[in-house]
């Protein structure tokens, strides 16, 4: 079960700021005992409610820069004649994903803020619209949050009547229960059990409130301030419900009713670090003229506010059809047999650019595939209609999927041990040998010519070394092999030291992730680059795709189909998006406007679309994986961001 815990002070004459924050460390230490899945805290003084929560081991959140950051700002400005409420809870997950925020303690309603220790099984909770059979899972609901949106609709039908309906609701509680919750807006708080894991000790000075009659004791006799007598007789409450104001004064349900305590009600402001955070991303300082933030890494602003990357973008050079009609020409079959060899991911660029290949260029190409274990359903549709139209055979080539995926998930679990975004691109690095693949397969064929239809301008993205501390800049899709030797160099460095750092990437999937370095970094690419000469224009390849070929849209990946052949990118996205404020899709975008191929504010919309929460994608990433999608996004939604 959950600990719960509580310090609330008539005023702050007889303790000081440090003394406070020594005595919550002390008591949410004492309650981590009952749970060490998330944390979280209230704290009002003054009209304010501050609220920090994080689903991370209660022990890990005091030295995070977050949390005394978010201490400091409570504890501040203090007024010394006001009264202090201090709320709080060590949860012990039994249902309801600790991934979705307000699932996580204190509960934030309308009119309540509480906190819950217990099982509520009512048959309406379990059968809410909201909620799953299984009790984790993107949007399940806890029984906790349930139980509080339940007292808020009470509250607001009828404040006046609110003890008596509130009592009559508790009666019908079918489970075991111990909480308090403030109603800022009448400043009365309530403390109540039906199963007495719940006690508190009280003066008039104070009244604190813990899980467990050992946690007081030991808090009494190990707090910092003297105000704390362990004199004080440890109370008990079960079967009842004990209601007192900011006064600390016991009120009866005659009081509460009274015009007297409706007459003013508090005018009162609610921050949760969780919203701060989401408004901190959403304002983000961006470039004036294109999308990127103020974390993008090596990003400078005039003193207009343009970024030294839409100064410095220089638009792709795009040597044309007719220069890639010669180059063809020296490779092009006289009698139909196969002439080239091209990658087939399935997704728009590689569609597209074989159907340009055969029926515009005239070519006779064989498609290849690697599948690394990654592979989308949709993809492989995608491949199939393309292939049985045009006549073009289709070689795959697949690696050992159970060891790529193990591999995959070993590198995931590393970086989550020390998250850096430098190394993130070390969880895809299992998919770089489709780069060898067709070398190989030409050679195989006796076919001389090699053709890519990856890596056109738009998907330049220099945040990926940029994370590691390496500016390279990226300029007519240019190929990783032809980066600089020294920042090839660094690169080797980063991760050579990363690895000694974070032992756990010294795991089966180490010789794998240095041959991905090997073959996109060091080995020279001779493939011929589709995208270098035919200029990209997305309403045709769409249309003509559907059109021709009834080409099929993943609707989980969101209306932007780029990256929709590849299962982990929007994991990664997802991690970028979180801890740095922007994506892939931003970069695509910047690229586009770079380009001018799109305006700043239609940019601006279509990422926010983009970077939607993706759960199904997850899911399916994680299920093919072998990982826990609840456990690992709370752990990154948990990591300290960037901005």
């Amino acid at each position: 079960m959950c600990g719960i815990f509580g310090l609330h002070l008539k005023n702050l004459k007889f303790l000081k700021r440090e003394e406070i924050k020594k005595d919550i460390k002390l008591i949410s230490h004492l309650s981590r005992t009952r749970g060490q899945d998330t944390y979280g805290i209230s704290i009002f003084n003054d009209k304010t409610e501050k609220i920090f929560k994080q689903n991370v081991d209660p022990s890990k959140i005091f030295n995070r820069e977050d949390y005394k950051k978010f201490i400091s700002q409570a504890l501040e400005n203090l007024n010394i004649n006001n009264p202090l409420s201090i709320n709080g809870q060590t949860r012990l997950v039994t249902n309801g994903t600790k991934f979705l925020a307000k699932n996580n303690q204190p509960l934030i309603t309308k009119n309540i803020i509480g906190v819950h220790n217990g099982i509520i099984v009512n048959q309406e909770f379990q059968n809410n619209s909201e909620r799953k059979i299984n009790y984790e899972g993107y949007n399940v609901k806890s029984d906790s949050l349930i139980f509080y949106e339940e007292l808020n609709e009470i509250y607001e039908k009828d404040p006046v009547n609110f003890i008596s309906n509130f009592t009559n609701f508790m009666k019908k509680i079918d489970g075991n229960y111990s909480i308090h919750f403030r109603i800022p807006e009448l400043k009365i708080n309530l403390l109540s059990s039906n199963c007495g894991s719940l006690y508190y000790v009280s003066d008039e000075n104070y009244i604190i409130y813990a899980s467990e009659k050992e946690i007081l004791k030991k808090f009494q006799t190990k707090s910092s301030s003297n105000l704390f007598s362990n004199n004080r007789t440890i109370k008990k409450i079960v079967n009842k419900t004990i209601i007192y104001n900011e006064n600390l004064e016991i009120l009866n349900s005659e009081e509460i009713l009274s015009k007297k305590i409706f007459s003013v009600k508090n005018q009162y402001k609610i921050f949760d670090n969780i919203t701060e955070t989401n408004l901190k991303r959403e304002n983000l300082k961006r470039c004036k003229k294109c999308i990127l933030p103020s974390t993008y890494p090596f990003i400078e602003f005039d003193k207009d506010g343009v970024s030294n990357y839409y100064k410095d973008y220089k638009k792709q050079i795009f040597l044309g059809d007719d220069k890639l009609f010669e180059e063809l020409e020296k490779y092009r079959s006289k009698n139909g047999k196969p002439d080239c060899v091209v990658g087939l991911s399935g997704g728009r660029d590689s569609s597209f650019g074989l159907h340009l290949l055969k029926t515009k260029f005239k070519m006779n190409p064989i498609a290849f595939t690697y599948d690394w274990g990654l592979t989308t359903d949709t993809s492989r549709v995608n491949q199939a209609k393309l292939c049985g139209k045009l006549g073009v055979e289709h070689i795959i080539r697949a690696a050992n999927i159970k060891q790529k995926r193990n591999y995959v998930r070993n590198n995931i679990m590393a970086w989550l041990k020390r998250p850096h975004l430098g190394m993130l691109p070390v969880v895809q690095a299992g998919d770089k040998p489709f780069m060898d693949y067709g070398d190989i397969l030409a050679k195989e064929n006796d076919i001389k010519l090699v053709i890519q239809f990856t890596g056109y301008q738009l998907e330049q993205r220099e945040f990926f070394l940029g994370f590691a501390g390496i500016n390279q800049k990226l300029t007519n899709n240019q190929r990783m092999s032809s980066y600089s030797l020294l920042n090839k160099l660094k690169m080797f460095y980063f991760y050579s030291s990363q690895s000694l750092i974070n032992p756990s990437y010294l795991n089966m999937a180490l010789l794998d992730n240095f041959k991905g370095f090997v073959s996109s970094f060091v080995r020279k690419e001779r493939s011929v680059h589709f995208y270098n000469y035919v200029k990209w224009d997305e309403k045709t390849i769409i249309d003509t795709l559907q059109k021709e070929y009834n080409w099929s849209n993943d609707l989980a990946y969101g209306k932007n189909q780029w990256r929709m052949g590849d299962g982990q990118t929007t994991f990664n996205n997802f991690i970028y998006y979180n801890l740095a404020g922007f994506s892939e899709f931003d970069n695509f975008r910047s690229n586009q406007i770079c380009e001018g191929l799109l305006d700043r504010n239609s940019a601006l919309e279509l990422a926010k679309k983009d970077n939607s929460f993706k759960y199904d994608v997850l899911k399916n990433f994680s299920d093919i994986i072998g990982f826990n999608l609840d456990d690992v996004l709370s752990k990154i939604t948990s990591i300290q961001k960037l901005y």
